[in-house]
């Protein structure tokens, strides 16, 4: 159903503001384009502002806009801890996170970037017409680890590579892939599995898409064991590192529930989020729980009414979205969806559209209403009911058997090593026995 009349009618109403027959001054607002523009005059100048053909201004109570007192202005520079730089860092780091060696991330290239840009680089293809030369989009993994990174993967029951843990000083990033054609079954059985599963890291009532739960769950032990090691290494905990975390698609969703993981579970406060294309995972009450600590530091990504995911998980079901959105348009030459597009989309966007935008539609509101219902009954039912059931069952929480599986673990390695030292003393005390007779 079309609402642009509603949309035309507000646009009309404000710009018959000092516009009446008679009046020669010029309106402080008119509308142009069929109403998706304002324009606003300032000291004889004219602005146009897209209104991104939304007629209602982002809610202060939803929990997915940023708070009241948040100063747009200040995300020209940096959304959620990132600047546009910073960002297709994430992207290149996403897109290793796919298992793309070496030799295809050099292969890749921006297409339009050419033509947005100074034209002073020029190449000469065989037929002689000269082409302005492109730029390689991804860094590879050779020129990662000559800047110092080490990369390491992490997997889960049915792969070796879930993700890749990036560590560089006391900075550490975690990319989880998307949904990969060589995982098509798994990773499908993932997507599909929208039911609401409970957590031990959220408060009564929340709940998360139980797919994404259980692919993080399935490679924590594996992650957790990585950035223990590694921060005991360094003699610090794992909440004294800066954290970003980033995937997407189906990576975005679980790099959100991994944030909201490492806050509850390990203390971590410097933790950054962002994500690509990636579908709603929780719902409105654990949506409301994530944005009290980490909604100023998320940030995601998306083509706005042109990617479909970002819908999947729908607000009606009881799902929310997190954090502040950047809305991009898909790049001519790439199709929906794709990381290279979001890449390339980044990488050629005015600054000033580098800036969070979360207007809402209409039927945003009676779709909270639903979800608000759906919480309140549904979730405190499932949420009463697994904790009887963790009850009845003796079940322990799932993150401190990890912990302690790490612990039992070390203590084991610790066992052998010093039994292995011990045969390796005696041996060199028979030895010099030996030789002394």
């Amino acid at each position: 159903m079309d609402f642009s009349f509603l949309r035309n009618w507000f646009s009309t109403t404000g710009a018959a503001t000092g516009s009446e027959p008679g009046n020669t001054e010029q309106p402080d607002s008119i509308s142009v384009d069929d109403g998706k523009y304002e324009m606003k005059e300032y000291d004889d100048e004219f602005e146009i502002i897209e209104d991104y053909e939304f007629i209602n201004r982002a809610d202060p109570n939803e929990p997915c806009s940023l708070p009241s007192d948040y100063k747009i202005d200040e995300s020209i520079v940096k959304i959620a801890g990132f600047d546009r730089e910073k960002l297709l860092e994430m992207g290149n780091f996403c897109k290793i996170s796919y298992g793309d060696d070496d030799g295809k991330l050099s292969k890749k290239r921006c297409n339009n970037l050419a033509q947005r840009v100074y034209k002073t680089e020029f190449e000469i293809v065989e037929d002689f017409e000269i082409v302005p030369s492109t730029e390689k989009m991804y860094k590879t993994r050779a020129e990662l680890i000559s800047e110092g990174y080490e990369i390491i993967p992490f997997g889960n029951s049915f792969e070796k590579d879930a993700g890749h843990v990036f560590i560089k000083g006391k900075e550490i990033t975690i990319a989880y892939h998307g949904t990969r054609l060589s995982q098509s079954f798994n990773d499908g059985i993932t997507d599909i599995n929208v039911l609401f599963a409970t957590s031990e890291f959220l408060p009564e009532g929340g709940r998360i898409h139980c797919g994404f739960y259980n692919s993080f769950m399935d490679s924590w032990p594996n992650l957790y064991g990585i950035l223990k090691s590694h921060a005991e290494k360094q003699g610090s905990e794992i909440k004294d590192f800066k954290i970003n975390l980033t995937g997407h698609s189906m990576g975005g969703a679980i790099a959100k529930i991994a944030a909201l993981c490492l806050n509850k579970t390990e203390g971590a406060e410097d933790v950054h989020v962002a994500t690509f294309g990636d579908p709603r995972v929780f719902d409105l009450t654990a949506s409301e729980f994530y944005n009290d600590v980490l909604q100023e530091k998320t940030i995601r990504v998306t083509q706005h009414r042109q990617d479909p995911v970002p819908a999947v998980s729908p607000g009606i079901c009881g799902y929310a979205h997190v954090g502040a959105q950047l809305r991009i348009s898909v790049p001519e030459g790439y199709f929906v969806h794709q990381i290279d597009g979001y890449h390339e989309a980044i990488k050629i966007m005015d600054e000033k559209d580098f800036r969070s935008n979360n207007n809402v539609s209409l039927f945003y509101y009676p779709s909270r209403i639903l979800s608000r219902i759906n919480c309140a009954v549904l979730g405190n039912a499932q949420y009463y009911a697994a904790n009887l059931g963790n009850y009845i069952l003796g079940g322990q929480n799932f993150f401190e058997k990890v912990k302690k599986e790490y612990q039992d673990k070390n203590l084991e390695n610790f066992s052998k090593l010093e039994q292995a030292e011990v045969k390796q003393r005696a041996h060199q005390n028979v030895f010099s026995t030996t030789r002394s007779l």
